[in-house]
């Protein structure tokens, strides 16, 4: 039966929406982590401190490889954690802390860190410590949400719930983050510059996200506390299997475990390639605002804003999609509608039929078409997101069925890695591309020409990979009914 309560799940399922929710709110560091990080950071390392676009890409790139690394150790670690306040929770508040004064420092530049060299090792050092921080929160995080609902839509929607708040806390701190943090300066001779090359903003920028931050964390943490598994913690056997040998025997023994089945390839694959589309759109679309469209810092806010809401909205309503189509189809027509989007404004603007500063009657027209467009691009990926973890959530469930043994942070480890290894390879490609097209850094203005190519990539690239990515999901096998076959086979009783 169908609850109605405001605090039940619209599917009947076990978990408050309320709890739901309160999970969600530790979705801020994941928010900050990889939008934040990414929306601004290469803005402010070459128009800003002036480095080059394929050595601060270099430096991002090299601290992200390794904090995907470090994934899989992290979720060992937490799976064969014992605590009196379980297996998640004392990471998260650690991890998450870590996180939000590291986050603070990577703009906040000592004046004694002059010329390139500096700046990269300095970028290279203080990220380092952002993604470690970052995975000690987000492995166990993402682990406690495969815990938490055990049904198969539920767990479709509560990650549609958790990345829903990742884009309402994007909205406010990366698309309103243009007229709240990044409001044009003056220079002295009356021209206006423009807001993302003042340093003292990205400064106040810092200073905020990283309080908010720390403040999420701990409002995470309190309102799931009671869903730790607070188990009593064994006593050492000093006879036991412990020490370095069998703790590295142990972490390759779980890696083994989670990549010898066979199904997760077909969902890490599938979420590499459409999030590393993602974030190569999300990176270049950012000179585009500025070099081609020539939006203002209004337009800048309505225009991402307005991605971050359609991609916010696209996560909230998976739970019906998953309800009505399954998880396969859903992601395919997700995909599609993605794709649409980017190539309607390949059509739209670089096929001539509206330029980019167009208005009628004083409406800026461009901008309106400009963000619809992007809208269907960005609701699409919001579905494909969400979609992607709660499948993963889904083979960890089996595994535990299959085993008995607690899976989920290995699982969840697994899918961070993939997540970060396509920010990783985004974020060098996203260099590259710039370098490519001719980009210069601290240049006043760019030629017409690398203008031009900066938008087709923009516009291009995702529906392209998108089209890599549809190829891998239409192959993968597992569907409700297949999971509540399996559930039999194993007799697991009806959640």
């Amino acid at each position: 039966m169908r609850g109605n309560s405001n605090n039940k799940p619209a599917d009947g399922g076990g978990v408050p929406t309320r709890d739901l929710w309160g999970y969600a709110t530790g979705e801020g560091v994941n928010s900050v982590a990889i939008n934040g990080i990414s929306n601004f950071a290469l803005l402010f390392y070459t128009q800003v401190m002036g480095m080059s676009p394929e050595l601060a890409g270099l430096a991002l790139a090299i601290v992200t490889f390794w904090d995907a690394v470090s994934d899989p150790v992290m979720g060992s670690v937490t799976d064969h954690t014992r605590t009196r306040w379980g297996r998640r929770h004392p990471y998260m508040v650690v991890g998450g802390i870590l996180f939000s004064l590291a986050f603070m420092a990577l703009w906040l530049i000592p004046e004694s860190v002059q010329g390139e060299k500096a700046l990269f090792v300095y970028l290279l050092t203080i990220n380092l410590v952002v993604k470690t921080a970052f995975t000690v929160f987000v492995v166990p995080y993402t682990a406690l949400g495969f815990e938490m609902c055990k049904s198969y839509s539920e767990r479709a929607r509560l990650q549609g719930i958790r990345y829903g708040f990742n884009m309402f806390v994007n909205v406010v701190t990366g698309g309103l983050a243009w007229v709240l943090f990044f409001p044009d300066g003056q220079a002295a001779d009356g021209s206006v510059i423009d807001g993302t090359k003042i340093e003292a903003n990205y400064q106040t920028m810092a200073i905020v996200i990283g309080i908010v931050t720390m403040v999420l964390v701990l409002f995470c943490v309190w309102v799931t506390y009671k869903y730790a598994d607070k188990g009593p913690v064994p006593a050492r056997d000093p006879k036991g299997d412990r020490g370095i040998g069998p703790a590295i025997r142990t972490f390759f023994l779980d890696v083994f475990d989670v990549y010898s089945d066979r199904l997760v390839w077909f969902v890490f694959t599938f979420f590499l390639i459409a999030q590393f589309s993602m974030l190569v759109v999300s990176q270049v679309q950012m000179f585009t605002y500025v070099e081609y469209m020539q939006f203002t810092a209004a337009e800048k806010t309505f225009v991402h804003t307005g991605g971050m809401i359609a991609f916010a909205i696209g996560s909230l309503v998976l739970g019906r999609l998953v309800r009505r189509l399954d998880k396969k189809k859903t992601g395919m027509v997700a995909m599609a509608v993605a794709s649409a989007g980017s190539l309607g404004l390949f059509a739209v603007f670089t096929g001539g039929l509206l330029e980019p500063q167009a208005e009628l009657g004083g409406v800026p027209v461009a901008v309106g078409v400009f963000a619809i467009l992007q809208m269907m691009w960005w609701g699409g990926c919001g579905v494909i997101v969400p979609l992607a973890t709660s499948m993963i959530a889904d083979l960890a469930e089996v595994k535990r069925w299959k085993t008995g043994a607690v899976t989920e942070g290995r699982y969840a480890a697994g899918f961070s890695f993939f997540l970060k290894l396509a920010i990783s390879l985004g974020l060098v490609v996203t260099g590259y591309i710039l370098k490519f097209v001719g980009y210069q850094s601290g240049a006043p203005a760019q030629t017409a020409e690398v203008v031009e190519n900066l938008a087709v990539t923009t516009f291009l690239a995702g529906p392209v990979l998108m089209l890599f990515s549809f190829a891998v999901l239409r192959q993968y096998p597992m569907s409700q009914q297949a999971i509540a076959e399996l559930r039999q086979r194993y007799g697991v009783q009806d959640d």
